[in-house]
């Protein structure tokens, strides 16, 4: 077990399982006699939703991920020679990549049950966005080993690449575990010396104890901000959720607020129409009794007109 073998595995864990995992393989280096391996792995930082998503990319979407690295280095390129034309078109595969990429994590991450908000959403974004400017980034990405998000200010800034991958891959023919200085012991071949007294040998004991014990609070000092610096990214990434959150609830109160106002109009104009519709109402019956009555007379009028014509033709006859 090396400091990268134990760095792949961890990365692609869910931030949530990340603590316990490192912390039990640091326990596994401790209980094999390597205490500066267990150190290593201890100060490996949690990485973020974004980080974590995107090195999920790296390892699940690896042949997707190559095309956007290539495309950044065919837009550097493109940019170097000021070939117009050529930017124009990568301009177009790269927003296509970019998107399918991120539309590729969304789906990781419902898979795995982890919720994404919209921030994460930009983070994964400005990440992939960094690896097709620099070339840092690129190699960043391509890790699998990211602890943070990236991004790229343009004019050839830092990215912050060496502070964001947790463990870089050894150059081809070294160990990818970092090289240890050995210390001298007769079984290097040199001569201890002779017995040094009692008395001296007791000071070199206790020297030896309080550098052991100095070491071991070194370390629980580093466990315990790590700890805190976990502690405080998760205290972050709940302020964005519910800076996020909040936002949501004012536009849907704002959006029921107008709506309400919609309603309470119409009810307004509903009540006034209603009372027209009455006014209406009370017209159109009026109006029908008015026509009942001018019926009946001329029912009347056409009897007493029938009669008269019958009497009229009797005295004619």
């Amino acid at each position: 077990m090396n400091l990268g073998q134990v760095a792949d595995e961890l990365y692609g864990l869910a931030p949530a399982a990340f603590t316990a995992a490192r912390d039990e393989q640091a326990g596994r280096a401790r209980a094999s006699g390597d205490a500066e391996l267990a150190a290593e792995i201890r100060k490996l930082r949690r990485p973020t939703v974004s980080a974590w998503l995107v090195n999920l990319l790296a390892r699940e979407d690896s042949g997707q991920v190559d095309d956007l690295l290539e495309l950044g280095q065919s837009l550097r390129e493109a940019q170097r020679a000021l070939d117009g034309g050529r930017l124009r078109d990568l301009s177009g595969q790269r927003r296509q990549l970019v998107s399918a990429l991120s539309q590729e994590a969304q789906r990781l991450a419902e898979a795995a049950g982890q919720a994404v908000s919209a921030q994460v959403e930009r983070e994964v974004q400005d990440t992939l966005e960094a690896a097709l400017a620099h070339p840092g980034a690129a190699g960043a990405v391509r890790s699998g080993r990211l602890t943070k998000a990236l991004s790229y200010a343009g004019l050839g800034g830092d990215v912050g690449a060496d502070d964001a991958v947790a463990v870089w891959t050894a150059p081809a023919g070294q160990p990818a575990q970092r090289s240890r200085q050995r210390t001298a012991s007769p079984a290097d071949g040199r001569e201890t010396g002779p017995s040094r007294p009692a008395r001296k040998a007791g000071t070199a004991r206790r020297d030896a104890r309080e550098t052991g014990a100095a070491q071991r609070a070194r370390r629980e000092a580093e466990a315990a901000e790590r700890n805190r610096a976990d502690a405080a990214e998760d205290v972050r990434e709940a302020q964005a959720g519910l800076d996020e959150a909040e936002q949501e609830v004012t536009s849907a109160r704002e959006k029921h607020q107008a709506l309400q106002r919609q309603i309470d109009e119409l009810e307004r104009q509903l009540d006034q129409i209603q009372g027209e519709s009455a006014q209406a109402l009370r017209i159109l019956r009026q109006a029908e009794r008015l026509r009942d009555v001018a019926a009946r007379a001329l029912d009347g009028a056409l009897r007493r007109l029938a009669k008269a014509e019958a009497k009229a033709s009797q005295h004619q006859g």
